[in-house]
């Protein structure tokens, strides 16, 4: 974890590591959520809450043991619907390794009701996979995983149709990304492009599709691809979030975050002005929602949303 959160965060982990978030900014972020359902719901959109789960029980395999899971909020991290499957991710951080619980009981209905279940093989996550050097760069030898297993997060993985873009990361290695490959199979295209991010664990601050022929792009993070050459983008505005603001696990530009619910329609949080202005200017009818305190726990709307079903077909948005 130390290659990825916020220096700011390191003695938090170190000095309260295994015990509950502070309740009452959990309380906070729980309540946004749920009023980000209510937006949802009021969209048209058929929201699906996940089933309980506790993350408070230690758990452990042959090889290490954990006191306990992180949390079920941000559910693609550890799922990518891509056509008719639902693919599991062989996630890299220990405390993850139960997340996917909380959501077993609706993967097992879509299966049943004629969706592909693809769990990617369970990681063993044994000291093998890991580095302890910082990071220095982009290079194999720079990532906190090695290539001892394949393991990934979905969030590192964005859709265009029937193409998905990856970056490596300190979560995902080349292993993981190959797997992918082989288990979709030729009707989608998994391409690796690079981003100038030290820190990468997750690809939502660097790129957000938005519309066919939209991205929002990290200013710092992004580097131009011949993939997007046909695509309009738009560097998103420097984040609005207090400096003294608590963030675990990311930096500031979760703004970026946001949710396109169809090619005109954009959540984003409402005390991103400058982001809404851009967005506004850009076409963009943009819904604000209160979401700071869920800020803090590592993503926005993105990152605790998973659509399975959108209208339109899988067509082939980038240039190869």
């Amino acid at each position: 974890m130390t290659h990825t959160v916020p220096e700011s965060a390191h003695s938090v982990f170190r000095e309260r590591g295994g015990t509950p978030f502070p309740a009452a900014h959990l309380e906070a972020a729980e309540a946004e959520l749920d009023a980000f359902v209510d937006v949802l719901k009021a969209e048209g959109i058929s929201v699906i809450r996940p089933d309980p789960a506790e993350h408070g029980r230690p758990f452990a395999t042959p090889h290490w043991e954990s006191s306990g899971g992180l949390y079920a909020g941000m559910p693609r991290d550890l799922l990518m619907v891509v056509g008719d499957a639902i693919v599991e991710a062989p996630m890299s951080w220990r405390c993850r390794y139960h997340e996917v619980d909380a959501f077993r009981g609706l993967i097992k209905s879509y299966f049943q009701r004629g969706a592909r279940w693809l769990p990617a093989p369970r990681p063993q996550l044994t000291d093998n996979l890991y580095r302890s050097a910082p990071a220095t760069g982009e290079s194999d030898g720079a990532w906190a995983v090695t290539e001892f297993e394949p393991v990934f997060d979905a969030a590192d993985f964005l859709r265009f149709g029937r193409d998905l873009v990856v970056q490596r990361s300190h979560v995902t290695n080349a292993f993981g990304i190959d797997w992918v490959r082989r288990a979709l199979g030729p009707e989608f295209t998994v391409s690796v492009i690079g981003t100038n991010d030290p820190h990468a664990m997750h690809i939502y601050a660097t790129l957000a599709p938005l519309a066919p022929g939209k991205l929002l792009v990290n200013p710092e993070r992004y580097v131009p691809h011949p993939l997007f050459a046909d695509w309009e983008v738009l560097p998103a505005p420097s984040p609005t979030l207090p400096a003294d603001w608590p963030m675990y696990f990311c930096s500031p530009w979760v703004s970026m975050n946001v949710l396109s619910l169809d090619p005109e329609t954009v959540v984003v949080e409402s005390h991103e002005q400058p982001l809404i202005d851009a967005l506004t200017d850009w076409g963009f009818r943009c819904v604000p929602v209160d979401f700071r305190h869920v800020y803090s726990f590592g993503g926005s709307f993105h990152c605790v949303t998973l659509d399975t079903v959108r209208d339109g077909g899988a067509a082939a948005y980038l240039r190869h």
